[in-house]
């Protein structure tokens, strides 16, 4: 199929098929967001072989890591609200004036980011880290920093493939990707035998090759999205605090769902270090499905952006339909394949140099059992979530993941802590009411959203 021109792709957003539109913008991104899971999962296999406060530590700093990325993911979907409105609304000009000033301000959290590797060490005590994590983790921490700032880069790239529908792209360099990080962490662990810090050196050299392939598209002077120097130095006046605006919901939601899953944690180290390890390799094998539908109802957010920003009210809520419709099948798929694979997939997580560790595994699988449900409720959720942020109402996210963390998960645990002696069961139940629970509310102020939208374009008739 040929690949279409920006603005053919502005036309084909705002008129074809919504279906067909979300399954053909989605599947690459179904994969990408697929493979983009493996990474979590290649440096949990990787760890699991050194030991289980190996895994252990690797799960939590990479929990810490994403409030860390948060902030730029969230700093980047807010502005991308903007911008593909912009894109949408066929403004050029103020699309590359907004995608300039993301640039600007990406690069000032960068800097900060950047000053935070040498005081390490102090940042984990000060937020209670396990002793034994800090002796294992502070130099991977530190080059998770270093991978986080690059990845920056390959995120910005990301989004603007997606909101000129070249997902293809994505999934391509993506798979490029997983290879070069499957090969480097198997030469650092299994060949050369070094330790978890060489997981974290193997993501940032992968991310840093992706990078020196994104960068070149980023600087296309063909391109509405194009990176200019002196529209970086110079933003346009209020553009900043427009996309700080928009995006600090967006960031601080993120940030607290990272932040909430490091609660999380702390409460299952109550039941011994290992349950870290079990709840955050339960996390990743489920994510395996949660990330293939995430694909479909993240690809919605984008097309619905443009055609909130066209004027589009109706075909903006009926972008949504499809997309709840896909998204859950899709989940259905992917659960129908995980559960087949399970029972082969897991106990490579709880093998070591010292062999299977039976009750590692069983610790697993008692979480997973429970866990792996709580993505049918992601399915629904995600769509309507990705249907809020494609019409910029950040701050109704913000509140509807508050509620899913601080309402639905950790005082859920608390109360199944009482009646539930066995962690992992408790852990397990706790994943799948928070998950299928929050999307209640996320589904029923959609409808309120959707019926308002399509009551103003008919008024605007």
């Amino acid at each position: 199929m040929r690949r279409l021109s920006e603005a053919e792709f502005r036309e084909h957003s705002l008129s074809s098929n919504a279906y067909g539109l979300i399954i053909q913008v989605g599947i690459p991104l179904a994969i990408f967001a697929l493979f983009a899971s493996l990474f979590s999962l290649i440096d949990t296999a990787m760890a699991s072989r050194l030991g289980t406060i190996d895994v252990s530590t690797v799960a939590y700093m990479n929990q810490l890591r994403m409030i860390l990325n948060s902030l730029g993911t969230g700093l980047g979907t807010g502005s991308m609200i903007m911008i593909n409105r912009a894109y949408g609304a066929g403004d050029n000009e103020k699309t590359n004036e907004l995608m300039n000033t993301l640039i600007r301000l990406l690069l000032i959290l960068s800097a900060i980011f950047l000053l935070m590797i040498p005081f390490v060490p102090w940042i984990l005590k000060a937020i209670s880290t396990p002793a034994e994590f800090i002796e294992e983790g502070t130099d991977y921490f530190r080059l998770l920093i270093l991978a986080t700032v690059v990845n920056f880069i390959n995120m910005i790239y990301i989004n603007v493939e997606k909101s000129r529908g070249r997902t293809g792209v994505i999934m391509i360099a993506n798979l490029s990707m997983m290879v070069l990080k499957l090969i480097l962490t198997y030469l650092f662990i299994y060949v050369l035998d070094k330790g978890i810090a060489y997981i974290a050196l193997a993501t940032f050299i992968t991310y840093a090759s992706c990078a020196i392939y994104a960068l070149p598209h980023l600087f296309d002077k063909s391109s509405i999205f194009c990176i200019r120097f002196s529209r970086v130095l110079h933003t346009k006046k209020g553009y900043p605090r427009s996309l700080i605006g928009l995006s600090c919901p967006v960031a601080v939601e993120d940030s607290a769902f990272s932040l909430g899953k490091v609660i999380v944690n702390s409460i299952a180290a109550s039941y011994g270090a290992e349950m870290i390890g079990a709840l955050g390799i339960s996390n990743n094998v489920s994510g395996l499905a949660a990330n293939f539908e995430n694909g479909f109802s993240d690809a919605s957010s984008s097309i619905v952006s443009q055609n909130f920003g066209a004027g589009k009210y109706r075909r903006a809520v009926n972008v949504y339909k499809a997309s709840l419709v896909v998204t859950f099948l899709s989940c259905l798929l992917a659960l129908s394949i995980l559960f087949a694979a399970s029972d082969k997939l897991i106990p490579i997580f709880a093998t070591s140099r010292d062999g299977l560790n039976e009750s590692f595994m069983a610790t697993i699988k008692r979480i997973f059992a429970y866990d792996s449900l709580s993505c049918l409720g992601g399915a629904i959720n995600g769509a309507g979530m990705d249907f809020l942020l494609g019409l910029g109402k950040t701050k109704i996210t913000l509140f509807l993941n508050f509620l899913k963390i601080f309402v639905f998960r950790i005082p859920v645990l608390f109360v199944l802590q009482l009646f539930i002696s066995d962690g992992a069961t408790a852990l397990g139940i706790m994943m799948m009411i928070s998950n299928c629970v929050s999307a209640l509310p996320t589904t029923l102020i959609c409808i309120i959203i959707a019926r308002k939208l399509i009551a103003k374009e008919r008024n605007d008739d």
